[in-house]
Order: C-alpha cells, then sequence, then structure tokens
C-alpha cells in the first residue's frame, strides 16, 4: 500500500502558519456561551471604557471586559448555565447589577446597560433581578435550532436514556428507528460531546448513530449532561461536519459545593404490557445504577466532577421447538429432529453446536466520565474531561417460524471506547480571545462467537424452513479498532461593531478494519435426487454434501501465509475558516463566514491492471485534496414591533453546509480491490459426488471441510492454499473478485440551505409564536453504480416501456446479469449526484419560563427526494438495496426519512404541596403520518441485474399494455385502484417510497415525586410509562410497519420476445407489438392480506405500554 503525503503539504504549513498566529489551534464555540451588549449613559450616548464583570455564582468564575469606542462590550468562552451576576461601572456614574441570569449553549446574550451619573442620593448599588426566559430570541440565531435543557432532560419521559429520546423535541425531526433529521439519512448527523466528535465516523453503528451502538449502548450517561442543542442549518461556519443535523452536548461541571446524587430505574416483563394476549416473556430485567459526584477541589480555581453508569440487562428469547405446542412463539419442526442435527455436528463433524432451548440474552454496559475545570488565571481557563465506556451485548440467533439457530451462532458483540479533551479558553485583551481544543478518542469493535471456531451450516428442511449452525460467517473474521484526532483552535478579534473569527479545524481518522466473511465457509444443505434415490438435507449433512459453498480468503499472492489480513485506512481533514458578525445597528445582525475543508486520503489500495484495462478506473486511486467550499450568510433582526416587551425575531440565511460519508464507503476500495481478497461463491452438484452415476457416494468429492484453519477450506484447484482442489473440480479452477472503486473526483456530501423564520413574543401566558422553513438542495450526493452489467448484445435491451434490461434472465431470483467483463463479478463505482432536495414548514407555540408548566406544541409539514439513501453498509448493498427501474441511473424519488406530517406536543408541569413535596409531570405526545413504502415485484430480477428485490413495477393503464399470465387482470386492476400510490402511476412506473406506511401515534409520560428531606437533600420517586395509548386501550398506540420498507406488488416472470409471437399468454395470442411487455403474475394474496389488514405487520415491543420505576437520591 504506498502512501502519499507530500501533495497537501502547502495546505498544511499555511494551517501551521495560521496556529502560530493564533497561539493554538482551532474550533467553534460549540462548548460554551457568550455574552455581548453595550453600556451608555444618559442621553444614550456611549460609555468607552465602562467595566464588565460577569460572576458565575455556583463556582466563583470571574470573566472581565471593558467596553470599546462604542460602547460595546463581548465576553466569550463563558461556562453554560448559571446563575450569573453581571455587573457594568464607570468612573463618576452609578452601578448597575443584574443578577439571576442563565446562558444556554452557544447562546450569545444581549445584556444592555444605561447608566445614570452618580449623586450622593444614589451612591448604592443598583440591583435589577433578571431571570432567562430561554435563548429563542437571541441575536446569535439564524437558523432552526432546539436546546433541549438539563430541567427537560430530568423530567420529560425516557426509558432508553439516550440521546434520540430528547432529540426528537425538535419539530424537524423524523427518525423512526433513528435519529434522523429534516428527511436525511442519520448517517449524515454530526454528535458532539464537549466538542468531541462522537458520531459514528466509521459507519457500522447502526441505528443511533453513536459509537458503541451495536452493543446498544449510548456514547455517554444522561445524568452526566448538562444540556445540548440540535442544530439544522446554523450559519456559523465554526459548526461543520453534517448536511443532516448537528447534536452537541456538554456535560455537567463541579462548583464550589459538594453536590451529588444516587439513581436507580428498573423494569421487568412484569410492568410490560400484553400483545394479543400473548405476554413479553419471562425473565426480562432491565437495571440502571447511576451516581454523579461534582464540587471542589481548590475554592474558586479548580473543579471535578465524576460520574458513573452501570446497565444491565437480560431479554428471554423464548422460541420453543416442537409441534402441536400451546405457544405462539414455535419453531414447527419435532424435537427429535433437532437432536438428530446436534449429533450429526457432534459425532461426525466434531463440533458441539449447543443448545435449542429458551435463554436470556445479555446486554450489559459500563460508563465512566470524569472532568476537571481549573480557573488558571483570572483570563485563562483549562477543562479536562474524560469518557470511558465498556459495552457488550449478546445477538446473533434468528429464532422465529421459518428459521431456527443453535446456541453456537450465538456472538458478543464487544464495544469499548475512550475519549479524552483538553479545551482551554484564553482572554487576551478586551478584543482579542482564544478557544483551543484537543481531542482523542479510541474505540475498538469486536465480534466474539461464544462457541469455537466453525463453519456456518444451514441444514434446509421440507416446508422452506431452516436450522443454522456453527458460527455466523460474518463473525469469522470481524473487528473494527478506530483512533480519532481533532485539533482545532478559534482566534476571535472584536474590532468595533465586528467580531472577526479565524479557525481551523483538523481530524486524523484511522481505521483498522479485519472483516473477512466467511473465512470459514459458509454451506448450504438441501434434499436432492440421485437417480431414483433421495438424499435428505439430514443425509447430506451427515455425509458432509453441500449442495452451495461461499467462501472469501486472502489472496496468498498478496498476503503470503497471513490468512487474517487487516484492512488499514487512515483519513485527514483540513478546514480553515473566516468569519465576521456584524451588528449593523443595534436591531440587526450579519453574520457572513467563509470556509474550506480538505479531505485527503494519504494511502493507496493495492494496484489491479486488469481493472482499470476493463473498466477505465484504477483500484489504486481514491479522491483525494477535494476542496469543500462553504460560504454563509446568517441575518438576524429583532425589534419590539408590536408594542413593548414583545419583541419580534426575524432570521434567516443562506450557504453550504458540508459533511462527510460513512469510511466504511470509502474502505470498501481498500479491500476490494479484486486482489486482496478472492471469493468463491458456488451451487454445487450433488450428482457429481457419486461415482460413475450410481447411487453409491464418494466421500473424496464432498466440498465439506469442518475446520477453524481458513487455508483448509476448499478452493478452487489453482489456488496456493492446502484447501485447493479440496473437492476436485467442483469448484472450477480460479476464483471470483468482487470490486469497489471510487470515482477519484468525488467530493463529500455537501447541500445548499436556505432558511427563515419569525419569532414572535406574545401577551399571554410567556408565549412565543414561530413560523419556519428550510430548503435544501444535494449539491454533491453519493450514489452507487455498477460497472460489469451490461445490455446483451444480441436481443432485448429494454423493456417496451423503458426499462433496461442486463440480461436475458428477466424473472429469475439471483444471478443472470450479462458481465461486461467475465473475469469479475460485480464491480462497484461510488460517485457525486446532483439531484434531490428537502423542505420543511414549521409553526410551534412554545412557553419558555422557569416554573410552572413549559412546553411546546408545533406541526410540521416535510417533504424529501433523493435517488440514493445509503443505508447499508458494503458496496455491493448500497448499489443492490436501491429501489430503481435502472440501478444504474436512479430516478429522483422519495427519501426513506420523509416524516411528510408531524405534530409535536411535550412539556412538563411542577407543583408543590406540604412545604416538602412537589410533583412534576412530563409529557411527550407525537402523531405523524407513516414511514414511506416502496412497491417492488418481489423476488422477481425485472432487469436481470442479478438481484431482486428493488425493482420498481411499471404500473399498466390497460390490461394490453402487460401479459398477465395468471389470467386475474379484473382483480389487478381493481387492486391498483384500491393502492394511491399504484393508482396514480398508472402509465409509468411507480415512485420509489410513493406508498406510505399506517400513522404512528406515541404518547408518553413520566411522573417524578421530590421529598424534600434535610438541608439540600432529597428524594426522588421516578415513573416513566412509555406507549400511555396501549396502557388504556390494547389497539392503540400499535406501530405497524413492513419489513425492509417495500411491499410485494405482483411478480415478473419474464418479457416478451420475438420467439413469444404467435404462442398463447395470458389469454391471449402475443403479436409482434407485445414485443418488450412485461409478463406479470398477480398473487391474489396479495388482495387477501390487504383486506385482512396483513400487508403491515405490528411491531411486538414498541407496540406494548412499558413503566420504568426509579428512585434518586440528590445532595
Amino acid at each position: 500500500m504506498m502512501i502519499r503525503w507530500a501533495s497537501p503539504l502547502l495546505f498544511v504549513v499555511a494551517i501551521a502558519v495560521l496556529l502560530g498566529l493564533s497561539n493554538g489551534i482551532v474550533r467553534g464555540q460549540t462548548t460554551t456561551a457568550s455574552m455581548t451588549g453595550t453600556v451608555v449613559g444618559e442621553n444614550e450616548d456611549p460609555l468607552p471604557g465602562a467595566n464588565i464583570l460577569a460572576i458565575h455564582e455556583p463556582s466563583g468564575t470571574r470573566y472581565g471586559a471593558a467596553t470599546g469606542p462604542n460602547g460595546r462590550y463581548t465576553i466569550q468562552g463563558m461556562r453554560v448555565g448559571g446563575p450569573y451576576t453581571v455587573t457594568a461601572s464607570f468612573v463618576g456614574y452609578q452601578t448597575i447589577r443584574r443578577t439571576d441570569i442563565t446562558l444556554q449553549l452557544d447562546e450569545t446574550r444581549e445584556i444592555d446597560f444605561e447608566l445614570q451619573p452618580q449623586t450622593a442620593e444614589m451612591e448604592e448599588v443598583e440591583v435589577v433581578g433578571e431571570r432567562s426566559e430561554g435563548a429563542t430570541i437571541s441575536p446569535d440565531r439564524t437558523g432552526a435550532r432546539t436546546n433541549v435543557s438539563n430541567e427537560e432532560i430530568e423530567v420529560l419521559p425516557t426509558i432508553d436514556r439516550s440521546l434520540g429520546d430528547f432529540a426528537r423535541l425538535i419539530p424537524q425531526f423524523t427518525g423512526t428507528d433513528g435519529q434522523n433529521i429534516a428527511g436525511r439519512n442519520e448517517r449524515y448527523n454530526s454528535v458532539q460531546i464537549d466538542g468531541a466528535t462522537l458520531n459514528d465516523v466509521f459507519g457500522l453503528a447502526g441505528s443511533g448513530g453513536v459509537p458503541g451502538g451495536q452493543a446498544g449502548t449510548q456514547p455517554i450517561s444522561l445524568d452526566a449532561i448538562q444540556e445540548f442543542n440540535v442544530d439544522i442549518s446554523p450559519y456559523d461556519v465554526k459548526q461543520s461536519g453534517f448536511t443532516g443535523g448537528r447534536i452537541n452536548a456538554i456535560t455537567k461541571s463541579g462548583t464550589n459545593e459538594f453536590e451529588g446524587s444516587l439513581r436507580y430505574l428498573g423494569r421487568s416483563e412484569d410492568f410490560i404490557g400484553d400483545l394479543d394476549g400473548e405476554s413479553f416473556g419471562t425473565d426480562f430485567g432491565e437495571h440502571y445504577f447511576v451516581g454523579n459526584l461534582g464540587g471542589p477541589i481548590i475554592r474558586d480555581e479548580l473543579f471535578f466532577f465524576v460520574n458513573v453508569e452501570v446497565f444491565r440487562r437480560g431479554e428471554p428469547e423464548d422460541t420453543r421447538v416442537g409441534t402441536n405446542l400451546d405457544v405462539t412463539d414455535v419453531f414447527p419442526v419435532e424435537r427429535s429432529t433437532m437432536e438428530r442435527i446436534r449429533d450429526i455436528s457432534r459425532n461426525q463433524h466434531g463440533f458441539d453446536p449447543g443448545g435449542f432451548s429458551p435463554f436470556t440474552e445479555r446486554q450489559d454496559n459500563e460508563k465512566v466520565l470524569a472532568k476537571l475545570d481549573w480557573n488558571m488565571l483570572e483570563d485563562h481557563r483549562l477543562t479536562l474531561r474524560h469518557n470511558f465506556i465498556n459495552a457488550f451485548e449478546e445477538t446473533g440467533l434468528s429464532r422465529f417460524s421459518g428459521s431456527f439457530d443453535f446456541e453456537s451462532q450465538l456472538y458478543q458483540f464487544e464495544s469499548q471506547q475512550n475519549s479524552t479533551s483538553l479545551e482551554v479558553n484564553s482572554r487576551f485583551s478586551n478584543s482579542l480571545f482564544n478557544e483551543f481544543r484537543f481531542v482523542y478518542t479510541r474505540i475498538r469493535d469486536n465480534r466474539d462467537p461464544v462457541r469455537d471456531l466453525f463453519p456456518e451450516v444451514s441444514v434446509q428442511l421440507p416446508g422452506t424452513r431452516s436450522v443454522g449452525l456453527g458460527v455466523g460467517g460474518i463473525e469469522h473474521a470481524n473487528r473494527l479498532d478506530q483512533d480519532l484526532f481533532e485539533i482545532s483552535n478559534n482566534l476571535t478579534y472584536r474590532v468595533g461593531d465586528h467580531t472577526l473569527t479565524f479557525g481551523t479545524q483538523n481530524e486524523v481518522f484511522a481505521f483498522t478494519n479485519l472483516f473477512i466473511p466467511d473465512l470459514l465457509g459458509s454451506y448450504q444443505f438441501e434434499s436432492f435426487e440421485v437417480g431414483d434415490s433421495t438424499v435428505t438435507a439430514l443425509e447430506a449433512f451427515e455425509r458432509g454434501q453441500p449442495t452451495s459453498i461461499q467462501h472469501t480468503f486472502a489472496n496468498p499472492e498478496v498476503h503470503g501465509d497471513n490468512v487474517r489480513p487487516e484492512t488499514d485506512v487512515t483519513g485527514l481533514q483540513f478546514g480553515g475558516y473566516v468569519q465576521d458578525e456584524w451588528n449593523v445597528t443595534d436591531d440587526v445582525r450579519l453574520t457572513l463566514g467563509f470556509r474550506v475543508d480538505v479531505p485527503y486520503l494519504p494511502e493507496d489500495p493495492s494496484e489491479n491492471p486488469a481493472v482499470e484495462e476493463a473498466f477505465g478506473f484504477s483500484t489504486s486511486e481514491v479522491p483525494t485534496a477535494q476542496p469543500i467550499w462553504s460560504p454563509r450568510l446568517g441575518f438576524n433582526f429583532t425589534d419590539e414591533l408590536l408594542g413593548p416587551n414583545l419583541e419580534t425575531q426575524v432570521r434567516g440565511g443562506a450557504g453550504m453546509f458540508s459533511g462527510r460519508p460513512p469510511f466504511v464507503w470509502i474502505s470498501n476500495q481498500y479491500s476490494n480491490t479484486g486482489v486482496d481478497f478472492l471469493q468463491v461463491d458456488e451451487s454445487l452438484d450433488p450428482e457429481a459426488a457419486y461415482a460413475d452415476d450410481s447411487d453409491v457416494y464418494d466421500r473424496n468429492a464432498s466440498c465439506f471441510v469442518p475446520t477453524s484453519d481458513p487455508a483448509e477450506v476448499p478452493k478452487p484447484t489453482e489456488v496456493d492454499l492446502p484447501g485447493a482442489g479440496a473437492c476436485g473440480d467442483l469448484l472450477g479452477a480460479e476464483a471470483s473478485a468482487q470490486v469497489a472503486l471510487t470515482d477519484p473526483d468525488l467530493k463529500y456530501p455537501q447541500q445548499l440551505r436556505f432558511s427563515m423564520g419569525v419569532d414572535q413574543e406574545l401577551p399571554l401566558w410567556n408565549l412565543i409564536a414561530t413560523v419556519e422553513g428550510q430548503f435544501s438542495r444535494e449539491v454533491n450526493s453519493l450514489s452507487a453504480r455498477n460497472l460489469n452489467i451490461a445490455p446483451p448484445e444480441d436481443g432485448l435491451q429494454e423493456t417496451i416501456h423503458g426499462r433496461p434490461l442486463y440480461g436475458d434472465n428477466v424473472g429469475s431470483g439471483f444471478g443472470g446479469a450479462n458481465r461486461a467483463d467475465d473475469g469479475f463479478d460485480d464491480v462497484i463505482l461510488l460517485e457525486n449526484k446532483s439531484q434531490g432536495y428537502e423542505y420543511f414548514l414549521t409553526g410551534e407555540l412554545k412557553r419558555e419560563s422557569q416554573s410552572g408548566l413549559n412546553g411546546s406544541i408545533a406541526y410540521t409539514f416535510n417533504r424529501a427526494k433523493s435517488v440514493f439513501n445509503g443505508s447499508f453498509d458494503t458496496a455491493g448493498s448500497l448499489w443492490q438495496q436501491n429501489f430503481a427501474v435502472d440501478p444504474n441511473d436512479p430516478e429522483v424519488g422519495t427519501a426513506e426519512f420523509e416524516a411528510r406530517h408531524r405534530v409535536l406536543i411535550s412539556g412538563n408541569y411542577r407543583f408543590s404541596w406540604m412545604d416538602r413535596f412537589s410533583t412534576t409531570l412530563g409529557a411527550f405526545f407525537e402523531t405523524r403520518s407513516g414511514a414511506p413504502i416502496t412497491w417492488i415485484h418481489g423476488f422477481s430480477d425485472a432487469n436481470s441485474d442479478g438481484f431482486p428485490f428493488n425493482d420498481l413495477p411499471y404500473v399498466p393503464e390497460n390490461e394490453r399494455e402487460v401479459v398477465v399470465e395468471s389470467e386475474n387482470w379484473d382483480l389487478m386492476d381493481d387492486f391498483i385502484s384500491s393502492e394511491p400510490a399504484l393508482d396514480d402511476a398508472r402509465g409509468g412506473f411507480v415512485e420509489r417510497y410513493a406508498a406510505k406506511g399506517p400513522w404512528r401515534t406515541t404518547l408518553d409520560l413520566k411522573v417524578t415525586q421530590r421529598i424534600q428531606t434535610t438541608g439540600n437533600q432529597y428524594i426522588e420517586l421516578i415513573a416513566n410509562v412509555e406507549n400511555v395509548l396501549n396502557l388504556l386501550n390494547d389497539d392503540w398506540g400499535r406501530i405497524r410497519f413492513t419489513s425492509f420498507n417495500n411491499l410485494f406488488a405482483w411478480g415478473m416472470n419474464g418479457v416478451v420476445r420475438q420467439d413469444d409471437v404467435g404462442s398463447e399468454m395470458g389469454s391471449r395470442i402475443i403479436t409482434e407489438d407485445d414485443i418488450g411487455k412485461p409478463i406479470v403474475n398477480f398473487d391474489e394474496s396479495v388482495v387477501r392480506d390487504k383486506l385482512g389488514d396483513r400487508l403491515f405487520s405490528t411491531a411486538s415491543t414498541a407496540s406494548r405500554w412499558k413503566v420504568q420505576f426509579g428512585v434518586r437520591y440528590s445532595f
């Protein structure tokens, strides 16, 4: 692997110069707050040189500033929260002190002072209370942003204790199982904790988009979070790295008082509702143990905070084996059959697959956060924070009525994280500030099978049921190490009405990925005929005679004796920016910024000359040093247009937002060059294992090798490994190869966004009304194309309706694509597209108060269009799993993550009684339109691209446009008319995700009863109730869905060709005019499923009510 470092040298030198000038290295104000304002005297004349002192009362931290010639002051790098006391003084003028001020994360609070000349009667300090009422109306606010305070984290319902439970508080949240924002894939989000990137950079974490997701853990304990923001369109160029949303959380800090808490939360199967009379199971338990402690090490100077959380969960796997069992979860196969399979594995192949009885899957994790805050000098402050997570989850078994795995398929997903951040905030003068941050994050993920290594085995039983044993092919070699570095700095200079920021953000991502699927082989055993005899699947397994094999192995010509080579990928990104925040007038503020990011890949993958010769792209060439330019302009206008103390805020902006793709997409090229790893994927001829066409089995012809040594797995005859020729000529002479490529001119994801919003204070109940909208257009989106499929040279190349054909096997399942080069399997190119857009319009009414009733009501209308959803990981799946008419030129369609309509109500109410008692009620309610659904052809490969399940059907206007082989056009026509997405598409292809699933309605509640004990000590009794609607009525609160968000419309059995002319098909004689028409088969069961309400399944867990109880002691 070649490493290139020279090309970005000039950029690195430029960054180094910038760092030298700024006495540090760069990042945005992502963990602090700011304060600004003017000080004027009588006649509102500016008072230059006036002194401002802000004191954070809990810690005694002091922040000072002096006004400039225009009377304006600025204080940056302030601790979030409060209360603050802010004092303004000037010689000869009375001193004014404002108290009880609270600052939110990323907020720039505007606090103005008007000083009067000092008189003998007015020598004492004037005290004016000013309690924060939230930051909805704030001069720094331009785009869509939602702040989630510590109070909301404490009082609103959550059982999973995840960031996603609170990210859903933003009106534009569109996720169902993940943290999708404004119709975008959560993979395009940025998640930061104390400024440290903690989103899923590599891209394998699954739902939630945070490291440790596959082990079922969160990146931090909720008890450690002070508050967080969710931004969609911040026009501050310091905030970057996303084209979805930005979730930015900060952790708690110690103060001058020793404070702490102990919390327990738990639930069991007794507090989970039945569903259709079926209980959740037995032996379920979930327990949280959480502790916080913070306080001073040196009063007013050095503080500590520590958080510890321990989580334990056990969930039963209750699927039973047997017939005539009075249980719902059952695999209807005789136990004797399972016992025979186990005995064959033990006695014939030397492997114990474990049991098949019900058991409990465990999920454990521990989190520790430690933080130091040091006021080194009056103008210099340091924060050091370390976050540790250790998590594992037992998973991997598939057990239901159609498939059942032995215990050996179980594995433990282990995830360990260490993240350390160092931040220094400095004030060098009244006009010069600096913020420096260094972050190192170490993540180790591993899959550890619970049994000894062994090939994966699938035994196909009668009735389309299968039994799995051995170790899952994905678990044969699967490990990921990540080392992430960030160095960043902001240098801010205030001159007159302008605040100038010069910054840089630099990141290094180092990945070591071991991923060799089916390293030990994956074998399928099915029944087959030999002469007049039938060999059952169990007999085939006993003989070691599989009907197919899959195996990936390292090419010995490249890796020698190393059968488990790792793939190393390093990604760098250098960023620089400059910004001007201009207070045009007291009411108008403009933010103009310009940012450039340069991603760089210093390592070259292996060269495969045959690929470049065949397809014109080099396997050793990756996109690098492609600058990403991000100019942005934001504005904020605030004035009391409707009267005194009723502020109107108009805000908005336009600009470019850039992110990065999951690095797993980039790393695909490093491990899929066609020379590093080779594949075997063969269907075997069962009769080849029988000598002289007799029914005498020749064991020497078996392709099943029960081994834990990858070198011994059967391979083609020309491979220089022990397994070569292990099953004779059944595997042929050469292995195949899949290839992943990246367009060398590929640019990282980028969007152009426009937004505008109006916030209006109302004269009733401290209400604020908001209307805002945003439009985003793709500038650089991504897509995948298969270079190794091509229309057949002879014969039909497209259907009469314009669907391209890539082979002659239309209607078959897998395989059958016409190859541009027979020497390769799929050759997938990752490239840019510039199609797609999203927009939303939100109306919201909220009440921001410090006591009593708080909450909001919001409605959001969202549309999202895309050509590529990016929900998968491997190059092949990115291409295969994208619904389209032409998989190599996908059409713009509805995005998978759109939520067309969403109504959100959240709030809390607190009341006190009998002096020592207070009760808080928190509620979250949402109702939203159903998830987007795609109608497809099902198992039919409608274009012969080699893959079914991704083809959009042509919807005929009349019977003559297709050939209905099932001879039930009237029923098919009625069905089309009954489905709006299909009916609207008549005469064309149905659009991707044009249909909608059932609406989803959710109500969650939390009750917190506080009991004051002694001094500042209190006890809280807590009850979280999820899906209250289902608790009230068993038919309410149900979540309906379809697997993979698709439904089968009708099958496509082929295309009418010249040879079909004159034959009878679909109750008519085929003519020349029918050539190119699809031959379809409409299965009447889809009508029965629709009439019986069986098109959608009910989510077993999410559709039940759940109650979690807890207690917290605080001091």
